[in-house]
């Protein structure tokens, strides 16, 4: 037999068999199963083996902008199982038509008429042609801003501290501002290791009164300094 032939005899094995008979989604709390099947654009009888895994994540994340990671797996004979971690907004950015809300990478999310809760508002940038479900990109003069806000993001959200900023002030040449439990006005470094910071920021918190309010200035090596109002 040549293997024309044999080519052809599998290929023909593959498109009677291993049909999509059951989609099963998991990780899913924002979207439905069924936005998430509707979106990766497959359907039962398609062919599991001939599946193109990469259009199909491409297709969810182009629909759905929450979605953070998409992992496919094939469960012979007749399952295709779709995994998803989903993002959520940290902040809010002043751009094009309005208010956006972008994740913690970056991601543009959505245009938004509110910010809401344990979302950072952020100021003194300035959000250019901002498009869902692309990254955020400030004007040029701000693009040394950008990766200094999503290491502050990211360090406060793996703290547990991001949901008690409220509000990220980069205006300032020489200082990250921002508000930290509605009581404080916080003040750090451009350069500053962040991790170590915060850090700082939550151990003078922890050795004020419950009422007390003013400023923590971080601006300072090796010491976190406590105005009060």
């Amino acid at each position: 037999m040549c293997l024309a032939v044999v080519i052809a005899a599998f290929l023909g094995a593959l498109t009677m068999f291993f049909r999509i008979d059951m989609i099963v989604v998991e990780g899913n709390e924002r979207y439905t199963e069924e936005q998430i099947i509707e979106a990766a654009g497959v359907q039962k009888e398609q062919n599991l083996v001939l599946l193109n895994k990469y259009k199909v994540k491409q297709s969810i994340f182009d629909t759905l902008p929450y979605v953070e990671t998409v992992v496919i797996n094939r469960k012979y004979p007749d399952a295709l199982i779709l995994t998803v971690t989903e993002c959520s907004a940290s902040a809010a950015l002043t751009g094009e038509n309005g208010t956006w809300l972008m994740s913690d990478e970056g991601k543009i999310l959505e245009r938004a008429a509110q910010i809401p809760e344990g979302c950072a508002r952020v100021t003194g940038c300035t959000l250019v042609e901002p498009a869902v479900g692309a990254m955020a990109a400030f004007a040029d003069e701000d693009s040394y801003k950008f990766e200094r806000l999503l290491t502050l993001l990211r360090t406060a959200e793996d703290k547990q501290l991001l949901s008690m900023i409220g509000e990220i002030d980069l205006s300032d040449g020489t200082a990250i501002t921002f508000t930290y439990l509605d009581r404080f006005t916080v003040k750090m470094p451009w350069d500053a290791d962040i991790a170590y910071k915060l850090g700082n920021v939550r151990t003078v918190v922890e050795q004020l009164e419950a009422n007390q309010t003013g400023t923590i200035n971080l601006m300072n090596d090796g010491r976190a300094d406590f105005i009060p109002e």
